[in-house]
């Protein structure tokens, strides 16, 4: 087989329920297969899972199923290191790829291949953007991304950058897509393609990670922004945009799980000082009361409308 035009790479821990949705997802897409891959690669410890993937995978001659000892969410960087593809997408093992996602992206390869910009593949999930923005600065990319950068499901970029990474970085153990994204600094251009190609499986939040929460998002997260905005990367403008709009997720985060005690599977230990270091525990809290507020009005509001 020639190298593929697309990568399609799926890191697990092992959860059939999950994967085997994506993967029907994909091979059911009527997409000439020499033109595209798929590397699964599993780090958890599920023996049933693993007999059955091997079964799976042996359907399919450009599906490629390995299984890594990498710790947490590493397991995404030995993913890409296992692609051949000349672009590499991320696809999370709880997504599914809407009908056409492939021809989708193997026709922006094929327009693209030359020039090779940036890319994130945000799927409709920032507000403000109709269909695609393009910015012809990293500073400006840094800032129309917003915190949608923490998140890895928009991931897509071509194997030659990823390649230019020397062997020996280590990847953000929170957060590893960070070091790929954030890597390329002097493109041409730079683009957000806010088309929806992708539909995630509802997962109860009692069934996600494990990290530390309020760590991750109020501390390594904007950390890494920091580090851009220090190394002269970004301006500072960008770096209070990101991480003004991070607080408000963060805000919901501790609405959700802290104020309104929503089950999940996150640790939420040592919110106040976690949450002292970029941010103000206080001024969290305060928004958090807020947005309670808020909502206990609008209620109201719709009760007398009712009653009306």
């Amino acid at each position: 087989m020639s190298q593929p035009l697309l990568s399609i790479c799926i890191p697990t821990n092992g959860i059939p329920e999950l994967i085997f949705p994506v993967l029907d997802s994909i091979f059911v897409q009527k997409v000439d297969k020499d033109l595209f891959e798929v590397v699964v690669m599993d780090n958890g410890h599920n023996d049933d899972f693993k007999r059955q993937m091997t079964e799976y995978a042996a359907k399919y001659d450009n599906l490629i199923y390995k299984q890594t000892d990498a710790y947490e969410f590493l397991s995404e960087s030995e993913c890409y290191k296992s692609a051949s593809g000349l672009f590499i997408k991320f696809v999370n093992h709880r997504t599914k790829l809407l009908p056409n996602t492939i021809s989708y992206l193997l026709d922006f390869i094929n327009k693209n291949s030359k020039d090779k910009p940036a890319i994130y593949f945000s799927n409709g999930a920032i507000k403000g953007i109709e269909k695609i923005a393009e910015y012809d600065t990293f500073d400006g990319y840094v800032r129309g991304l917003s915190y949608w950068s923490s998140w890895s499901t928009g991931m897509g970029f071509w194997k030659e950058d990823f390649d230019s990474i020397p062997l020996n970085t280590d990847f953000n153990l929170l957060f590893p897509h960070t070091t790929i994204l954030f890597n390329e600094k002097q493109k041409k251009k730079y683009i957000i393609d806010n088309t929806v190609l992708l539909n995630e499986i509802p997962v109860s939040s009692a069934n996600k990670g494990r990290y530390n929460l309020f760590y991750a998002f109020g501390v390594e997260y904007p950390g890494i922004i920091c580090d851009l905005y220090r190394a002269g990367h970004i301006s500072s403008e960008t770096f209070l945009k990101v991480k003004g709009d991070n607080f408000g997720f963060i805000a919901g985060l501790y609405y959700d799980f802290v104020f309104l005690k929503k089950k999940c599977s996150y640790n939420l230990s040592d919110k106040e000082k976690n949450l002292n270091v970029f941010y103000s525990f206080r001024k969290i809290k305060r928004s958090v009361f807020c947005t309670f507020i808020r909502r206990c009005e609008g209620k109201v509001l719709r009760m007398l409308k009712i009653k009306k």
